[in-house]
């Protein structure tokens, strides 16, 4: 991502100085509640004032004090933008030396919203690198986060600010969690890879024959620990205008392995499937679930599963599916197409065409500025064992780790 000023190397000291007329402006995003000031005679601003002042003294002389430390060495080698240098000027006076202000610090009580805590490797990870770039580049309301997060647009380059977010991507000293940049959008018929922190409302219509009916699906799905993930999921069903709670699902799912240089995570999971009907058997859903970035603009993702019936084995059947994503911007808020493949076969084939095999174009929406409320939907097209005629598919997801549903629109 660029945006078109040419790419250079930047000395430390240079790269201050841009900062240093940000400061005053970062300085005045402090809440300005006003706050007791004893023997004032009520509520004033003075101290508020004060600490703004000293905020701005510390950032300028920061920056005067980089540059005569940094001049001599950045004039006798190549200039090198160094990140963590600038963190402790640029970031620092609001997130904290190390990444994280720690409780009961005083500076907390001047803002609307606690700054991040980069050094928590659940929130670190869990959030793309290209969130981070937007909100740094563009500000917090950018993406429907604190207006008090200023935007470095004029005081660094689009490289510069990768590698900001590069280094503080390092903070955290356990690096057991997959990183979030590999957390691709949610299918409809192909597994996520990727443990989440979600409510998903899940709604399908099937014509057969001019004959419609409905599932209905709510999914809880929360993160447990580093890497894993348990699953509720309650399905209820109408057909012939008689609707009933049909099913209720167990599930557990492990990130097995990842590389994000490689663009690539592989997860595995399976889940128990409980029916409330009658003479109905109890399935066991072993799966596991791949993503993978293709690209800038694309993405695969990939799962095979089977359902196993605790009794009669012959009535279970395989299944695999694949989808293409295309990123149409790199905003959380859009619109992104998406082609996704099906097969699906009994393990008693009988006689006759066993494979089915379904085709779903999809829209996936992303609702709210942060990203945290989409909407997925599709039609599901049959091309062979037509036992149906089409099936249209909606989910409404909620990524309740971002926030509450109402909140970053």
């Amino acid at each position: 991502m660029s945006d078109g000023r040419q790419s250079r190397p930047v000395p430390v000291g240079d790269a201050l100085i841009r900062f240093g007329d940000l400061a005053g402006r970062g300085a005045n995003r402090l809440s300005p509640t006003p706050f007791f000031v004893p023997g004032a005679g009520g509520f004033s601003y003075l101290a508020l004032a004060t600490l703004q002042a000293i905020h701005r003294l510390l950032v300028v002389g920061g920056v005067v004090l980089a540059q005569i430390l940094l001049a001599p060495a950045a004039s006798a080698s190549s200039p090198v933008f160094d990140p963590a240098a600038v963190y402790q000027v640029a970031c620092a006076p609001c997130h904290g030396v190390s990444g994280r202000v720690p409780e009961g610090d005083p500076m907390l009580q001047h803002f609307k919203n606690v700054p991040a805590d980069f050094t928590d490797p659940l929130f670190n990870s869990r959030e793309p690198a290209s969130d981070w770039f937007l909100v740094t580049k563009h500000g917090g309301p950018s993406l429907a986060l604190s207006s008090q997060m200023p935007s470095f647009a004029e005081a660094f380059s689009d490289e510069e600010i990768s590698a900001l977010v590069a280094y503080v991507k390092q903070f955290p000293e356990d690096r057991g969690y997959p990183p979030g940049d590999l957390n691709f959008f949610l299918p409809i018929r192909t597994i996520k890879a990727f443990p989440e922190d979600e409510v998903v409302l899940k709604m399908r219509y099937q014509d057969t024959d001019g004959v419609g009916s409905w599932r209905n699906i709510v999914e809880l799905e929360k993160r447990i620990g580093r890497r894993h993930q348990v699953t509720l999921e309650l399905i209820h069903e109408i057909e012939d205008d008689d609707g009933s709670l049909a099913e209720m699902e167990l599930g557990w799912k492990t990130a097995l392995t990842w590389s994000l240089p490689r663009q690539f995570i592989l997860s595995g999971g399976a889940n128990l499937a409980f029916p409330f009907a009658a003479n109905s058997q109890v399935e066991a859903i072993p799966y596991l679930a791949l993503g993978k970035g293709l690209s800038d603009s694309f993405t695969l993702q990939a799962s095979a599963r089977s359902h196993v019936p605790t009794e009669r084995f012959e009535d279970g059947d395989f299944e695999a599916s694949a989808i293409i994503h295309c990123l149409t911007t790199v905003w959380p808020r859009g619109v992104f197409p998406a082609f996704e493949v099906t097969a699906k076969a009994p393990f008693d084939p009988g006689d006759g065409d066993a494979v089915q095999v379904s085709l779903t174009p999809q829209l996936h929406f992303g609702l709210s500025r942060g990203g945290h409320v989409r909407l997925n939907t599709g039609v599901e097209i049959p091309v062979s064992r037509r036992d149906y005629d089409f099936r249209v598919h909606a989910m409404l997801i909620w990524d309740f780790a971002d926030g509450w549903f109402w909140k970053r629109w």
